[in-house]
């Protein structure tokens, strides 16, 4: 008898059900849809946490620091954080570059004082251009030496670009005597804060390189073999890839796109820094894990690390406006690293269990 009423039910109810949702341009759903969607709901927060939420963060901020500040809101202000964040957006995008290949690079800030030095000798002697060719030049020249050291000598990212580090940041204080490298083209100097279509030019450099970079890692055989080497360096190499030049060709786009930092550095404070960087490997490794690029390697976007960018940027804006201290600010940042750290060891967790 329940099962003649279960069939009744079929044959009467649902298609009087189906044709009422048509008349009323299906609004009614069957009574089982809602569940189904709530789970879908679920599983896609679950698995987006990270990417909605960094966004979300970025919001909250600007509308903390607007209600605080009168001047926060503004477009001078604005331009401002632009031309602060995009020497950080280029070495963070090429920070991401290492970090897929579940690498790391801690020479970053000692490569942007030694390219600040050697542009600055260079424009000095021969002009804006060709200081600025050597320049980009010898930071992807850094990321060669660091590719091979990782891929050949078998060195831990980590020692090597730490090393590395320390070797740069005394070649640097030794081509400069220790001092400030002055006498750079005035016109150089200008170029850190002239307009492009409303735009500082630093700003749309570092978005020249977000789009390159974008470009590189979703749509070119390199990019493609970047995620493969962080995800699964000996599936990769089983696979056929040559996991050593993809090593090797990651910290020279490293290095190359922490010279462009440089370069926007450098013409911001108008003469060639020794010790110009110091704080952009922490800074750059905060943007890129929080911008939601694991540690681990083979997961995360050049897109995610701009609202990294953004929320260090702004964090750092909103707290210059308060008066509060470059010191607490590394302490923000250095928490914020934690807390980003922590979530991204919790989500690997929680897919291994599934």
């Amino acid at each position: 008898m329940a099962e003649g009423l279960r069939q009744l039910i079929a044959e009467r109810v649902f298609p009087v059900r189906r044709e009422m949702a048509k008349s009323v341009g299906g609004e009614i759903e069957r009574v089982d849809d809602f569940p189904r969607r709530q789970e879908r709901l679920r599983n896609l927060l679950r698995h987006n946490a990270r990417d909605i939420g960094l966004p979300l963060a970025v919001i909250a901020l600007v509308i903390l620091f607007s209600a605080i500040s009168p001047v926060f809101l503004t477009v001078q202000n604005f331009r401002n954080i632009g031309i602060a964040a995009a020497a950080l957006a280029a070495v963070s995008f090429g920070q991401t570059f290492a970090i897929l290949t579940a690498g790391l690079d801690l020479s970053v800030g000692s490569t942007v004082a030694l390219v600040s030095v050697i542009t600055a000798f260079g424009m000095r002697n021969q002009g804006i251009a060709l200081g600025i060719i050597e320049g980009l030049i010898a930071g992807a020249a850094v990321g060669l030496v660091n590719g091979i050291v990782i891929t050949r000598l078998k060195v831990f990212p980590f020692i090597a670009t730490l090393a590395m580090m320390s070797i740069l940041s005394g070649l640097a204080l030794n081509l400069s005597s220790g001092v400030a490298v002055s006498g750079l083209p005035r016109g150089f100097g200008d170029l850190a804060y002239q307009l492009l279509a409303g735009i500082p030019v630093p700003v749309v450099i570092a978005l020249l390189v977000l789009a390159v970079s974008h470009f590189v890692l979703r749509y070119t055989r390199l990019g493609r073999h970047i995620y493969a080497v962080g995800g699964n360096e000996a599936a990769a190499r089983l696979s056929g890839i040559n996991t050593d030049f993809v090593k090797v060709a990651a910290y020279v786009i490293c290095g190359f796109c922490a010279a462009v930092g440089s370069v926007i550095l450098t013409a911001r404070v108008a003469s060639g820094q020794p010790t110009l960087g110091t704080s952009l490997p922490l800074e750059s490794v905060a943007a890129v894990v929080l911008g939601g690029v694991s540690l681990f390697g083979g997961r995360g976007s050049v897109v995610g690390v701009a609202f990294g960018v953004a929320f260090v940027s702004i964090l750092s804006n909103g707290l210059n406006l308060l008066n509060v201290s470059s010191y607490t600010q590394l302490m923000a940042i250095g928490a914020a690293l934690i807390v980003a750290v922590a979530l991204d060891q919790a989500i690997v967790r929680r897919r291994a269990g599934e």
